[in-house]
This record gives C-alpha cells, structure tokens and sequence, in this order.
C-alpha cells in the first residue's frame, strides 16, 4: 500500500578470493519496519532475488552481523536446512570472528623508539604502494582491491593519498595503513540513553576524565572518529603494524577526532597490537551467504580473512 516495509543491498565488489580478484556480492543494510519484522517479508526478499536471478543458486556471497543483533543471529541458528529449501531462503553460515576496536584518543602515550622510517604517503608512492599491496593483499580472503591511482573515483570518496601512512626499513615499504574521515557522508549519532545509562552517565564521564576513557556524549551529538582502512603489513608483522599505530594515534592525540575504529579477523596475528591500547571490542560475525544449503565454511572460503570496516 506504498508504505515502505523494508530495504536491504545485495551490491558487488571486487575482492581477492582465493589470491585473486573476484566479484562477490555483499549482504548489508538489512532493515525492516517493526510492523513488518513478524511477517513473511524476509522469505519474500529472498524469494525475489532467486526468482530474478539476481543472486544465483550456487553463488557465494558474504555478510557481517554483529552480535548485538541477536533477532538475525537467533534466526540463523534456528533455522534448519529444510525450512531454507522450502521457504527459498538465504543460507548464512557462520565463517569466522570479528572484532571492531574502538580506540579513544585522548590518553597520551610513551614515545617508543622505531627502526622504520614512518611518513604520509605522496603521489610519487603510488606504483610502489600498488606493487607492495598486489603481494601482500592478495594472501586474506575478502580483501578489498584497490588501485591507489583511482583515488579520484566515487569508490575512494573524501580518501586522499596523504591519508596513507607507510613504513619503510631503510627505502623497502614495508607496511601501509589508512585513515579515513568519513563524517561527510556516514555519521553515528546518539539518540538516547536507557534508564540505567541515562542516570549514570554524569558519573561515568567524570570517571572517563580522570582514566583518558570514553565520553558518553549528550543525546543529539554525533561522534567525531576516524576508521582505519587498508591494513598490510610484510609477512603480516604486528611489530610493523604497531608503529604504523602509535604513529597515527601520536598525529590524532586530542584532535578533532574522540576515537578511531579498527576491524579484523578475530584470528589475525595484528589483533596482538591492540592489548597495549585502551578499547572497547564490538563482537561480531562474518557470514557466507547462499541459496545453496550444501555450502559451509569448508566449501566456502577459507580462513584469514580482512573485512574493510570502512565499507561495512
């Protein structure tokens, strides 16, 4: 009756799968109306991208469902394969562990000593970025592929060359991170506090004062963070990783920026790096995605994945 019920994206992107470039649909932005979440509207989306062949039978796909959304965790574990085959839903199976570290910025850190030489990325960079990139991108499952001399394109918005930093043992790159501001176009607002929160909050943020932690902001504020993106480092080495870290934290120490935020697999040797850092882990799920009941994460992909948190 022109009442919108529900949106979801079923987009496409290239990826490295399996070492190589692949075009693979990604689940996301799921949301359906309250009135409707009850109702057969799951079942029917489903049923339309089959029946459109716009997500094929034995295609692959992924997703992210962070574990605070217990109504889709708790339906995908409810949900038995003949229900999927009756029904023409979606298979999600569950393939690894995330964690999204939410970093705040305003607890000053000991100057460490560093071999590497630490700087901003220059135009002149970006044939030995994109060199450097092809090697060590190309060995995690679901990495995004990137051509940094692009960065004019729509894919790359409001990204700058010199918001990469590289690290370099003498003049070999060794190791890429990127910061990305996103606020122009993606934004995480506070709404309201529970009860609980609500009365407590006075209390906790003058805690957080005094421990460098998190500001619980007013009600109608958004928050001012960055997100890490294009994480690589040679070998995979958290000690690279690390200095590319307090790098970026030391540039960004009480700036603009409250935190930054950081996705990986919940498996990756650089997750190490984080134990030295004040966080707050959002725990979540990677998912294959597919009509085909018979896949599961032995058939899908396989471990070492990198998720872009930028792009969730």
């Amino acid at each position: 009756q022109n009442r919108l019920a529900g949106v979801f994206s079923v987009g496409k992107r290239t990826v490295f799968y399996n070492g190589s470039p692949k075009q693979l649909r990604y689940f996301s932005d799921l949301r359906i109306h309250p009135d409707f979440q009850k109702s057969m509207l799951l079942i029917r989306m489903s049923r339309f991208l089959k029946s459109n062949k716009i997500v094929q039978e034995n295609e692959i796909s992924y997703a992210v469902i962070f574990s605070e959304n217990k109504t889709m965790t708790d339906l995908i574990e409810k949900v038995d394969d003949h229900f999927l085959k009756k029904t023409s839903l979606l298979k999600f199976t569950l393939y690894g562990d995330y964690c999204s570290y939410v970093v705040p910025l305003s607890k000053r850190r000991k100057k460490r000593r560093s071999n590497l030489k630490i700087r901003k990325a220059e135009v002149e960079d970006i044939e030995t970025m994109q060199i450097f990139f092809n090697k060590e991108a190309a060995s995690k499952q679901l990495y995004p592929c990137y051509d940094f001399s692009c960065l004019d394109d729509s894919y790359y918005y409001e990204l700058k060359i010199n918001d990469f930093y590289l690290a370099f043992e003498e003049e070999k790159l060794v190791g890429i991170t990127g910061v990305w501001d996103q606020r122009r176009f993606k934004q995480t607002k506070i709404y309201s506090y529970s009860g609980f929160l609500k009365s407590v909050r006075p209390l906790l943020n003058v805690v957080s004062k005094i421990t460098r932690g998190f500001i619980l902001p007013e009600p109608g504020e958004k928050l001012n963070y960055f997100t890490l993106h294009t994480i690589l480092t040679q070998d995979n080495d958290p000690k690279i990783f690390k200095d590319l870290l307090e790098k970026i934290y030391a540039d960004n120490y009480r700036s603009k920026f409250s935190y930054f935020l950081c996705g990986l697999d919940k498996n990756d040797g650089l997750c190490v790096v984080f134990n030295d850092f004040t966080k707050r882990i959002v725990k979540g799920g990677v998912y294959s995605v597919s009509f085909d009941t018979e896949i599961g994460r032995g058939d899908s992909i396989s471990p070492n994945f990198y998720l872009e948190t930028a792009r969730i």
